[in-house]
């Protein structure tokens, strides 16, 4: 995509006054960003989407009335899936992250995002089909999207049904429970996978197992 191409963006979140004011940000940060379409829900966004073009990118707020932004995701993926969706979010604990990985979005900010950084966010998205921050690297997102250029890592049994279950909202007592494992195995577990894939988060560890198809978007 040329980086010359005008961006056309929709704006979904349910604090008018907030949405208002990102929308003038979005155009004061680049002159190729155009917001077409603002709306304060899921639902209503979904409305829209039936009875105009479609944009090429919509930043979606994660906490909404009536249709929050995990069942927003769920919903275009499946009705439009070439639509890349920015999350923006001020939750950052780790199920959180690794619910909106499981719906399929294409990247997230927090809500107090500096203009620059929504600025390469939005262009992450448009040009490469990502964008992710934190332990997050560009490397394992762009494995992911195209999983037939890396093997991915052999696991045990164990291992494997760790990994499931890291991918889960469980914490980790409560995997070990699960597992019929002490906590300090587990914490070994973790430890291996950790060092084994290559990743820093349990986020890491959800986008390795939705890479080998271990978990379903």
């Amino acid at each position: 995509m040329s980086s010359n191409s005008t961006i056309k963006i929709a704006v979904v979140d349910d604090h008018s006054l907030f949405r208002k004011g990102l929308v003038t940000l979005i155009h004061q940060v680049d002159s190729k960003f155009k917001v077409v379409m603002e709306a304060a829900n899921g639902k209503e966004f979904l409305a829209q989407l039936a009875a105009n073009p479609l944009p090429d990118l919509v930043v979606l707020d994660f906490d909404m009335p009536i249709m929050d932004g995990h069942e927003t995701t769920k919903a275009l993926k499946k009705d439009y899936p070439g639509l890349g969706i920015l999350m923006l979010t001020i939750k950052d604990d780790e199920n959180s992250l690794i619910r909106m990985l499981k719906a399929g979005v294409n990247g997230y900010l927090n809500k107090d995002v500096e203009p620059e950084e929504l600025q390469a966010a939005i262009r992450s998205v448009y040009q490469n089909g990502f964008h992710y921050t934190d332990n997050l690297t560009g490397k394992l997102v762009h494995a992911i999207r195209f999983p037939d250029k890396d093997q991915g890592a052999k696991l045990s049994d164990q291992e494997m049904r760790f990994l499931e279950l890291a991918c889960s909202e469980l914490t980790y007592k409560e995997i070990a429970d699960q597992m019929c494992l002490s906590e300090k195995t587990i914490d070994g577990y973790r430890a291996k996978l950790f060092e084994k894939l290559d990743v820093r988060s349990r986020v890491g560890l959800a986008m390795f197992a939705v890479k080998n198809n271990l978990i379903s978007l």
